[in-house]
């Protein structure tokens, strides 16, 4: 198995869109009501929103390569910030998507390493993001890292407004 990461470019603008889209209707198909998750992933992982993404300098993505096929990526998002964190200096990790395929075989630990290390390189001291509530899975995936829970925010999506926990690790 030959797993790498690099950083993302511009270049990548189309997978980063069919990874968005297929990654998060394979996490949430079974509890959303479908036309809310099709609404939601269309205009969240657009080629234009994914285009504005990679081209927002507060914005680093990384893609994730087994065996030389992309199978996941994530995002770091700087000068995002919580009342829960107000005071700290934290950066996010706005979104880490990897296909079922992948998963079990190192991918999202070796994807949280590198937003680690580009954490630390810009001299952030913590990093954070927001997790459903109904998401048991990643919540442990976080938790095994390190991530502990500091607050509560909301997530609208569709006609219905969601419940994210707050996690937060010490860099």
């Amino acid at each position: 198995m030959n797993l790498s990461i690099r950083q993302a470019d511009n270049s990548d603008r189309n997978i980063i869109c069919a990874l968005g889209v297929t990654t998060f209707y394979e996490a949430y198909y079974e509890l959303d009501e479908s036309s809310d998750l099709a609404n939601y992933v269309l205009e969240s992982f657009s080629l234009a929103q994914i285009e504005a993404e990679l081209n927002d300098t507060n914005s680093t993505f990384f893609i994730a390569e087994l065996n030389g096929k992309t199978v996941g990526y994530a995002k770091l998002r700087e000068n995002s910030m919580v009342d829960c964190l107000e005071n700290e200096n934290a950066v996010e990790l706005h979104r880490i998507y990897i296909l079922e395929r992948a998963k079990g075989k190192g991918v999202g630990v070796e994807l949280m390493n590198r937003c680690f290390e580009a954490a630390r390189a810009k001299g952030y001291k913590t990093i954070w993001l927001g997790v459903w509530e109904e998401n048991p899975t990643a919540r442990k995936f976080y938790e095994k890292l390190g991530f502990v829970k500091v607050g509560e925010l909301e997530f609208p999506y569709g006609e219905t407004v969601g419940t994210n926990f707050v996690m937060k690790m010490e860099l």
